[in-house]
């Protein structure tokens, strides 16, 4: 098919639709909140290459509140600080996590702290503690699973 533009016109106009249409459906979505106050905007040289970090930045991973949201635990963080038990309760206050908290503060943004390669560091180490020791962090409560 022959439309009398080059080809590489064509690519180009498309590409910048599809960052339009991206760009509108994340700002107008209802969904991913968390995520876009960490990444307000579109950007294709945003990339996470692990796992903590994925789960660091959308409020998922082994945490009461990802356990509550999908009906799979019910349960709290044993330190008893924080009823919503998210992901930044353990990268930023946990008492629990205290001894592997060195940079990192309470009034760190995560877009402030991914800037930063220790605190980078000090996330991902959070976040494996967390995994692997579950059971002497969080807690069930007595009705088990919600």
């Amino acid at each position: 098919m022959h439309l009398g533009i080059p080809q590489r016109t064509v690519k180009t106009r498309l590409k910048k639709l599809l960052m339009e249409e991206w760009e509108r459906r994340w700002h107008d979505g209802g969904k991913g909140r968390f995520t876009f106050n960490i990444f307000p905007e579109v950007k294709t040289s945003t990339c996470l290459d692990n796992r903590y970090l994925a789960q660091a930045t959308t409020n998922h991973g082994p945490t009461p509140y990802y356990f509550r949201k999908f009906n799979l635990k019910d349960c709290t963080c044993r330190c008893g600080e924080d009823s919503e038990d998210g992901v930044l309760h353990y990268i930023l206050s946990c008492p629990l996590l205290d001894h592997l908290r060195h940079t990192i503060r309470p009034g760190d943004s995560m877009g402030q702290l991914l800037q930063r390669k220790r605190a980078v560091l000090e996330i991902k180490t959070m976040l494996h503690t967390l995994y692997h020791q579950q059971s002497d962090i969080i807690e069930l409560n007595s009705s088990g699973v919600g």
